[in-house]
Parts: C-alpha cells; structure tokens; sequence
C-alpha cells in the first residue's frame, strides 16, 4: 500500500484539469498529508494559465491524496487507487490548508 499525492489544477466548477509536475508516493496518510501541506503553498500555475485571455480568474490550485497499490505491469510498474479508501482534496483558504474528504 501506499499514497499518492500530488497537487492539481481546476479551473471553473471544479474541474481537475492537470497536474501541475508535482507528485510524490509515501509510505503513510500522514507522510503524504505533510508533503502536500508543504507544497501546496508554494505552488504556481503553470505559465499557459497566465497566457489565458482572462489569466488566471477561476483557476485554482489543489492538493489530491489517495490510497492505492504499486502493480507490477508490464511495461512498468503502475499506481492504482484503493476504491475502498477515501480520497481527499485540500485547499488553501487564507494561507491554510483545509482538508476535505473527496465524494
């Protein structure tokens, strides 16, 4: 078992967009909640959301982490999420990030 986390792009009604480059596999919830806490804050949006006519209105930033299982699949190995676990989502409101638990 392990987690992944990883810091997302959504612009408009919540739409995950991309990744912005930044993923990272941990061994525990807790590793894995500490790095997004870390990196969240001082991530940017990628140089084509500032090219956008409107910049960056409705762009938001997110952390994503999820429980899942390196899978030994050719041609390498692969992560797959735990559909059993919960997921969860965490923004950052007024330089805090605030975790919430991903329907």
């Amino acid at each position: 078992m392990t987690w992944h986390a990883g810091i997302a792009l959504g612009i408009g009604d919540d739409d995950t967009v991309s990744g912005v480059g930044a993923e990272s596999e941990h061994d525990t919830e807790q590793a894995a909640r500490a790095w997004i806490e870390q990196e969240l804050p001082r991530a940017a949006f990628p140089e084509w959301v500032t090219r956008r006519p409107h910049g960056t209105a409705g762009a938001f930033l997110f952390g994503q982490l999820d429980r899942g299982y390196i899978t030994a699949l050719e041609p390498a190995p692969e992560w797959e999420p735990d559909l059993d676990a919960p997921s969860w989502d965490a923004d950052l409101v007024d330089g805090t990030v605030r975790w919430r638990r991903r329907d």
